[in-house]
């Protein structure tokens, strides 16, 4: 069902275009409207018809949403079937995270073998007896 003309709940149709870009191994997603603007004078209209050839200029604007998507695996179906490409770079982030962790555990290791190492030496000096430390006593 159409809208009654004027409306007030009325929206303006409004030209949109839809950008898809490859770049980087992952797919850009664009939302443009298309712009049609009119000279306001004819003498406007008359030069902008000299310099491009028509009386209207024609431009997109950026108007969202936008987004990137990384592709991790393409099928053959819609949720299954044969793999039919693959994203060798992509990690997934629960094996960063854990790589992350196993790092820090790494690092609490190192530390305290050095502690161990530092107990272990403090514990091998030993000082001699001062022959003079009960003089006084």
């Amino acid at each position: 069902f159409g809208t009654p003309r004027g409306h007030p709940k009325s929206k303006p149709f409004v030209d949109r275009v839809m950008g898809f870009y490859y770049a980087d191994g992952k797919i850009w997603v664009r939302n443009y409207q298309i712009l049609e603007e009119t000279a306001a004078t004819a003498k406007e209209a008359h030069s902008q018809k000299k310099l491009t050839g028509h009386a209207h200029s024609t431009s997109l604007i950026e108007i969202g949403p936008r987004f990137v998507l990384n592709p991790i695996r393409i099928f053959r179906g819609s949720f299954g079937g044969q793999t039919l490409y693959v994203n060798k770079q992509f990690v997934n982030p629960n094996v960063a995270r854990s790589l992350e962790k196993r790092e820090q555990g790494d690092k609490y290791i190192r530390r305290k073998g050095a502690e161990r190492k530092r107990k272990n030496r403090d514990e091998s000096i030993v000082v001699p007896t001062d022959p003079l430390a009960d003089v006084f006593d």
